[in-house]
């Protein structure tokens, strides 16, 4: 299977020890969930003991599009058949990356912004699934999150040399293409191969390892236009344009929105779906953000923001 980074590159990356990574129960949960003979009692009792990915799996398992019965209120075998393992791996590495994360001393990497950002992509991202299908909701949650995670590697590994890209780079370039062309120049390679290559080590399916690495510019992926990949990298292209609504001060919300109703596929400009995946992702953001101590603002409803656009563009 091809490499997103040069292995040596990588490897080097990984014995530094700096990479941000799952450990402790989660990634027992996480190696137990690749087992075919897994034992799902032992896997009952290893979720137990963590409070916080019980509590997600059950809110799952609760959704009116999976569980049609009596409401869950405990971990069991069955909750896990129905959620699936798959999901149970990825809410485990999701969960441990944002509340045993490390911040290190990179001059101009805001970390705040950073995580605020990264657990609102990954609650749109989910949001999406659930509107457009393509893929399980959880597994978009969590490549939401990891879609910029190549960004928090090299911010840790390589602080002081992340520090003079981040320099060379004007904030407003710090999302595109200028900020990857410094990345390439400076490391032979992008946050964004760095994250494909983070998550094809922790074994997630290279479909969406595929989609993150092409969700910054979609059009220019090269990727077939009828293909699933494509279709994947689309729906985090749109989440990472519904985060940075989330995290945009007031003063520049109007401008967010209006990038977010021009984003294109599968949104595709329909007011009444942005208005709702607005809502619903700042519902599930403070909620997340509450879950795993980041600080996240309370946003107004989308549609007083939309009113404000309307009325400055005249319409």
């Amino acid at each position: 299977m091809p490499n997103f980074i040069d292995p040596t590159d990588f490897e080097a990356l990984k014995q530094d020890d700096a990479l941000p990574s799952p450990s402790g129960v989660r990634l027992n949960i996480m190696r137990m969930c690749r087992q075919e003979d897994v034992s799902l009692v032992e896997l009952v009792t290893q979720i137990q003991a963590d409070p916080v990915l019980g509590g997600r799996i059950i809110k799952i398992g609760n959704g009116a599009s999976i569980n049609k019965g009596r409401p869950i209120v405990a971990i069991s075998k069955d909750v896990l058949l129905m959620i699936g393992l798959d999901a149970v791996r990825q809410l485990a590495l999701a969960i441990s990356l944002t509340t045993e994360r490390r911040d290190s001393s990179c001059a101009g990497f805001d970390f705040a912004t950073f995580w605020a950002r990264t657990v609102a992509m990954a609650c749109a991202a989910q949001a999406l699934a659930e509107y457009y299908g393509e893929a399980p909701p959880t597994e978009m949650f969590a490549s939401g999150l990891l879609a910029n995670i190549g960004s928090l590697g090299l911010a840790a590994a390589r602080p002081d040399d992340y520090a003079g890209v981040l320099s060379s780079v004007a904030n407003d370039d710090r999302g595109g293409e200028k900020l990857r062309d410094a990345e390439k120049a400076a490391f032979g390679y992008t946050h964004l191969d760095l994250a494909a290559a983070m998550m094809q080590d922790w074994s997630i399916p290279r479909l969406f390892c595929e989609a993150v690495l092409h969700h910054k510019a979609p059009s220019q992926s090269g990727l077939d236009e009828e293909s699933r990949h494509l279709r994947l990298a689309q729906m985090l292209h749109v989440a990472g344009i519904i985060a940075d609504y989330c995290v945009a001060p007031e003063g520049a919300r109007v401008q967010a929105l209006q990038a977010l109703l021009d984003a294109g596929a599968p949104l595709n400009g329909e007011v009444d779906h942005v208005i709702a995946l607005c809502d619903r992702v700042g519902r599930d953001w403070m909620e997340w953000s509450s879950m795993v101590n980041i600080s996240a603002q309370a946003l107004p409803p989308t549609r007083d923001v939309l009113a404000q656009l309307r009325e400055q563009s005249g319409q």
